[in-house]
């Protein structure tokens, strides 16, 4: 996901737990898609680490602004405005994945493409995000209870976490977009900064589901060559 903004798909850092876990390389809208460069880093992170994870934002775009799954093919759909349908339909994932089996010959290359999952899944929550989800739904009542007001609910921090709630007009919000600041993106253009893993944290409420290792402890070898 990500047509404009990357926030969605720059929350996968939060993911790792170990220094060499993925997504080791994450590809935001924010900042112009090169394809030669991605195929470099690609390489160099499959060599050193024999595997690569990757982060795509559907909206990753070239230098001119073109979606990079316009450029790698024509057979997309077109929503009623004319935009490229870019979520859903896995062909960015699938180009990018043939990319990089053609010109790198990784022949193992697996694209999952992120539809309902983000939107539906409740074993995976934050706290967080419930409580206020259904504080903004009774703010938009009793702003429409206090006199009949249009507007849209926003979510103002007020401290490192704490927030208020503010009626805004719908011309002040509606088809705009925040894009993630230059301050969360890392300078590689690939990953996030120390900033933007601040700023998220306390959306997570409780914290991610921990993840472990098993420890690789050798076994001798039992069965002699031939048997």
């Amino acid at each position: 996901m990500g047509r404009h903004a990357g926030f969605l798909t720059a929350a996968s850092a939060l993911g790792k737990k170990f220094s060499d876990d993925g997504p080791h390389l994450i590809y935001l809208p924010e900042r112009t898609f090169v394809l030669e460069k991605f195929l470099a880093e690609v390489k160099a992170t499959h060599e050193r680490f024999g595997r690569c994870v990757i982060a795509v934002s559907e909206g990753i775009h070239d230098a001119s602004g073109a979606p990079i799954a316009s450029l790698l093919t024509k057979d997309l759909e077109h929503d009623a405005h004319g935009n490229v349908q870019l979520s859903g339909n896995g062909a960015l994932a699938d180009l990018l994945c043939e990319e990089i089996k053609s010109k790198l010959g990784i022949k193992r290359v697996r694209g999952d493409t992120f539809g309902y999952l983000q939107r539906s899944f409740i074993g995976c929550v934050s706290d967080v995000d419930q409580r206020e989800a259904r504080e903004v739904g009774e703010k938009a009542v009793q702003f429409a209870m206090w006199g009949a007001r249009d507007g849209s609910v926003a979510i103002k921090r007020t401290g490192f976490y704490s927030v208020d709630y503010e009626l805004l007009p719908l011309d002040a919000v509606a088809g705009k977009t925040r894009v993630m600041e230059d301050e969360f993106i890392a300078p590689s253009g690939t990953d996030v900064t120390d900033a933007f893993r601040m700023y998220l944290r306390p959306l997570l409420g409780s914290g991610m589901p921990d993840a472990f290792r098993l420890r690789h402890n050798p076994v001798a070898k039992v069965l002699q060559p031939g048997h």
